[in-house]
């Protein structure tokens, strides 16, 4: 009988077992009693996110069970029917292949992603080809471009249910009878339950390596569990590899450009709406302020004349802002001879 586990995500990153069952087929009846089973056993609370393989019957399943649950097909499924699919351009080191792995992995807006997808398609002359046509027809449903917002627990495949179903290889067989697989199903969870409490005594008590002056990691390291914290500490070691630079402002936005200092060029342009950060707001505006003082007075230091044209600006500000705040505001006294 077909193993349908439900899996997911604990706060340590382990897999876990919401539930399961055993199939008689796996038809669209089967599927839709699967799944209202499963809600009913869950409390009523249907998942965030769901993925799974490219089944037909379980995506109608999902759609009238779990209409508000963001579906998204198994990235590595598909991934894995290119060599089947495209051999004639889809071999290693080909220049298709890597072509077609940055425009899945490496683009990171809509309109990037399918206008990249067009240029390899016309290259590569395979506008007639049904299974590809099909593949971006439901792009939004694979593709990580367009899932970039939804939380699915970091994961983009179906490799942990795959891998609980090898983990329930070392406790049940296809020879295993009803009664059999109940108690070792239940085995098989406690030694899940056991494995995250050794996780949980692991995180608690085994110490964060940080540097004195890394406050942000500090920080995360009180927040974080340990196998959390250490994969935000390995994408925050990524952050040297960039350099941001002020781009403007409007009404609404903050502009950012942020380029990559080294190795593969890349450029991305980043917005922030600074009444979107509440409590952070006020730090977030001394920023600005101070970074775009700074850049004036770097400017106005080379002259005598911009020096006073610089100093008369702070004044005439500094009067402004007395008349608007609680708070004394010093104005400064310029010389003539700085």
């Amino acid at each position: 009988m077909p193993f349908a586990p439900f899996t997911g995500v604990n706060h340590h990153l382990q897999s876990i077992q919401f539930g399961c069952a055993l199939l008689q087929d796996e038809t669209e009846v089967t599927f839709q009693w699967l799944f209202e089973t499963w809600l009913e056993a869950m409390g009523g609370r249907p998942p965030v996110s769901i993925i799974t393989d490219q089944d037909l019957a379980m995506k109608r399943a999902i759609v009238m069970v779990f209409p508000n649950t963001h579906h998204r097909l198994c990235l590595w499924h598909i991934k894995k029917k290119f060599a089947e699919k495209l051999s004639h351009v889809y071999f290693k080191k080909s220049r298709f292949k890597i072509g077609l792995k940055k425009c899945i992995m490496s683009t990171y807006k809509v309109e990037e992603f399918e206008e990249t997808w067009k240029s390899l398609i016309i290259e590569y002359k395979l506008e007639d080809n049904e299974w590809l046509n099909h593949l971006y027809e439901i792009r939004a449903s694979w593709a990580p471009v367009y899932n970039r917002s939804i939380f699915f627990a970091g994961m983009n495949t179906t490799g942990r249910s795959e891998g609980i179903n090898s983990f329930f290889d070392g406790f049940v067989t296809s020879s295993t009878n009803l009664r059999e697989f109940v108690v070792k199903y239940e085995e098989a969870l406690k030694r899940i339950i056991e494995k995250e409490s050794d996780e949980d005594f692991e995180s608690e008590h085994k110490y964060r390596i940080v540097n004195d002056g890394e406050f942000l990691l500090k920080h995360a390291s009180q927040l974080y569990t340990r196998n959390v914290f250490n994969k935000f500490k390995n994408e925050w070691s990524q952050v040297n590899r960039y350099k941001v630079e002020e781009n403007g402002c409007d009404a609404e936005f903050l502009k950012y450009l942020v380029r990559t200092k080294f190795g593969e060029s890349e450029e991305f342009m980043v917005k922030l709406n600074p009444q979107t950060y509440e409590e952070e707001l006020e730090a977030l505006r001394l920023s600005h302020m101070c970074h775009q003082a700074t850049k004036l007075a770097c400017a106005a230091a080379s002259s005598n004349e911009a020096y006073l044209i610089y100093m008369d600006g702070i004044n005439e500000l500094a009067k402004k802002l007395l008349n608007i705040s609680n708070q004394p505001a010093t104005v400064c006294q310029q010389k003539d001879d700085p």
